[in-house]
C-alpha cells in the first residue's frame, strides 16, 4: 500500500482538486462541497494565524458534532497547530485538567445541538487551565472572519513550511475505563494512512455516503470522517447522537452506511422506523456485548451487514475491520481482517511470537501507531525496544489475517494466584436467558488477593430483594457447571443499565466505584 505523505493542509488541496463540487459534509440542513470545505478551512487557518496562533501551539476543540467542528479542526491542523479534542460532556474542572495535561494554549468552543450555544463554563475552564480569555474563540470566529488573498497565501505558505506530516498534530484522550486518561499524540501520517487503509480494505463494501453517529472528539469518529471524505464520499453528521434523531436523518436522506456504537444499534432496533432503515453496512465502534447480540441485531435490520472493527486510540485507531463478504458467524466471533501493510503479532509473556491459533498479547508495528503520550516519559509508552506497540489486548489470529479478541491484560483478575479473564466469564453470562448485559470486575480480597464480581443487566424489573437473591443463586449455579471453580463470581449484582463512557462502552471504573458504595 502506497503511503500518503501529505499534511492536513495538502489534504485540503487534494480534496479540492480531486472532488471539487461533490457534496462532502452535511449537518443540520447545511451542506458543503469538497471545494467549499477546503477553501473555508484554509481561510479559517489564515484567520487563526493572523489572530496569533503559531505552528506547534495546542488548541482545545470543545463542542458537539457539526460542520463548524470539522472546519475548526481542519483549520487548526492546516495552520500547523495541534488540535486537542475534548469530550463535550465533561465538567469544567476535568476539562481544565485535561487541557493542562496537553499543554493547551487556546480554546475553540462551539455548540452542542441544533444551533443552541453550548452552555459550557468556558471561562471557568480557561481560568483553571491558565488560558487567557482573549485566547478563547467561539467556533464562528475563524469561520466568519476574512483576510486578504495576499495574507491568506502568506499564512498558508508559512504553515506549509513549518509542518511535517509526521509531526504530532492531534491529541486524543484515552477513554480511561480502567485507568487514568492519557494524552495520545497522533499525526497526519498516522490518521490519514489508517483511514486510507480502511478504505482500501472496505472499498467494495462502503457506499456513497455515511451517517457518522460517533463523537468526532473520539478517534473512531475522526477515522470515519477521514475514511469517507478522503475517497470522495459524503459524510452526514447527526447533531444529536440519539437513536430517534439518527433514525430520522437516515429516513430523510439517501444514506448508504451507518457508523456508530453497539448501544445505538440496539436502541435503533427498538424503534418503529427500524424496518424502514435500508442500509448497506453498519460499522460498529466498540463491538457488541456478545456474538449472539450481533447476530440478533443484524437479522432485525434485514439487509444491513454489521462490520465490527478492532483498534485503540494509540493506533489512530483501527487495527482490523470485517468485510461484508465474511460469513455472519465469522463476523460475530472475530474483529476482522488486519489492515493492509500493518504488522501484527501475537506474543507470549516473554515477547516471543506464538503459533497461529494460540492466544497471547496483540502487538502492532506500522504506519498507524502514535507518537507517544504527551507529557510522559518515553518509558511509559507501550513500545518495546524493537518498536512494537503492546496493546494490552489478548487475542489470537484466525488464519493469516483475521483477529479474535479474548480479553485485556490489565483486566485480568488474579484470584489466589489463578488468572481469570473477565471476557470469558462475561461471554458465559451473556449466553444465559434474560441477561442483556454483563461486566466482570475484580475487587480487593484479604485472602485471595482479588475476588471475581459479576454485574448484569436483567431484561425485566425484579420485584424484591428475595427474587434477586434467588435468581442470582440460580445464575451462579449455572456458572459452576460451565466454569472452573476459581472463575465463578463471588457475588452477582443487578443493574437496570450500566454506566457508559462517551463512546458507548461499559464504564468499568464507574461500576467498580458503585460496588464500593
Amino acid at each position: 500500500m502506497e503511503r500518503y505523505e501529505g499534511t492536513f493542509l495538502t489534504l485540503l488541496q487534494d480534496w479540492r482538486r480531486h472532488y471539487g463540487d461533490r457534496p462532502a459534509l452535511y449537518c443540520d440542513g447545511q451542506c458543503l462541497s469538497f471545494r467549499e470545505l477546503s477553501e473555508r478551512a484554509e481561510m479559517a487557518a489564515a484567520v487563526m494565524q493572523k489572530a496569533g496562533l503559531t505552528a506547534g501551539e495546542s488548541v482545545v476543540i470543545w463542542g458537539g458534532n457539526s460542520i463548524e467542528w470539522a472546519l475548526n479542526f481542519l483549520a487548526v491542523t492546516a495552520a500547523g497547530g495541534t488540535a486537542v479534542l475534548m469530550n463535550y460532556g465533561i465538567r469544567a474542572a476535568e476539562a481544565a485538567k485535561l487541557a493542562n495535561m496537553a499543554g493547551a494554549d487556546w480554546i475553540l468552543y462551539g455548540t452542542i445541538t441544533g444551533g443552541q450555544e453550548r452552555l459550557l463554563p468556558v471561562g471557568t475552564m480557561a481560568q483553571q487551565a491558565g488560558i487567557p480569555w482573549e485566547r478563547c474563540w467561539p467556533f464562528s470566529f475563524a469561520i466568519e472572519e476574512r483576510v486578504s488573498e495576499e495574507e491568506r497565501e502568506m499564512f498558508l505558505t508559512r504553515a506549509a513550511s513549518s509542518v511535517n506530516c509526521r509531526n504530532s498534530q492531534v491529541i486524543i484522550y484515552t477513554t480511561g475505563t480502567t485507568g487514568e486518561p492519557k494524552a495520545v499524540q497522533l499525526s497526519a501520517y498516522s490518521i490519514l494512512n489508517d483511514a486510507h487503509a480502511c478504505y482500501e480494505l472496505l472499498q467494495e463494501d462502503i457506499g456513497r455516503s455515511v451517517c457518522n453517529a460517533l463523537p468526532l472528539f473520539h478517534s473512531y469518529g475522526l477515522l470515519i470522517l477521514f475514511a469517507y471524505l478522503s475517497c470522495g464520499r459524503t459524510v452526514y453528521l447527526p447533531p444529536i447522537l440519539k437513536p430517534d434523531k439518527i433514525a430520522a436523518l437516515l429516513c430523510e436522506q439517501d444514506i448508504d452506511d451507518l457508523a456508530s456504537v453497539g448501544t445505538i444499534y440496539e436502541l435503533l432496533s427498538r424503534l418503529p422506523q427500524a424496518a424502514e432503515l435500508h442500509l448497506n453496512i453498519g460499522i460498529v465502534g466498540g463491538g457488541f456485548t456478545s456474538p449472539a447480540e450481533m447476530i440478533r441485531l443484524e437479522k432485525s435490520f434485514g439487509s444491513i451487514k454489521m462490520l465490527c472493527g478492532y483498534g485503540q486510540t494509540e493506533c489512530s485507531p483501527v487495527i482490523s475491520v470485517e468485510r461484508a463478504t465474511d460469513p455472519l458467524p465469522l463476523r460475530a466471533h472475530s474483529v476482522g481482517h488486519i489492515l493492509p501493510g500493518l504488522s501484527v503479532r501475537i506474543v507470549d509473556k516473554e515477547g516471543n511470537e506464538v503459533s497461529s491459533g494460540e492466544t497471547g498479547e496483540i502487538v502492532i508495528k506500522g504506519y498507524c501507531t502514535m507518537n507517544g503520550y504527551y507529557g510522559r516519559a518515553a518509558q511509559e509508552d507501550p513500545f518495546d525496544a524493537d518498536g512494537w506497540l503492546h496493546t494490552g489486548d489478548i487475542g489470537r489470529k484466525i488464519g493469516e489475517d483475521m483477529l479474535q479478541l479474548t480479553g485485556r491484560l490489565k483486566e485480568i483478575i488474579v484470584r489466589g494466584g489463578e488468572n481469570v479473564s473477565p471476557t470469558e466469564v462475561e461471554q458465559v453470562l451473556l449466553s444465559l436467558p434474560h441477561i442483556r448485559g454483563a461486566a466482570v470486575i475484580g475487587r480487593p480480597h484479604p485472602i485471595w488477593g482479588e475476588s471475581v464480581e459479576a454485574c448484569v443487566v436483567w431484561e425485566y424489573p425484579l420485584a424484591s430483594q428475595q427474587e434477586q437473591e434467588r435468581i442470582a443463586e440460580d445464575i451462579l449455579q449455572q456458572l459452576r457447571q460451565e466454569l472452573s471453580s476459581y472463575k465463578v463470581p463471588s457475588h452477582l449484582f443487578f443493574f437496570e443499565q450500566f454506566p457508559l463512557t462517551a463512546t458507548g462502552k461499559t464504564d468499568k471504573r464507574a461500576l467498580a466505584e458503585a460496588l464500593r458504595c
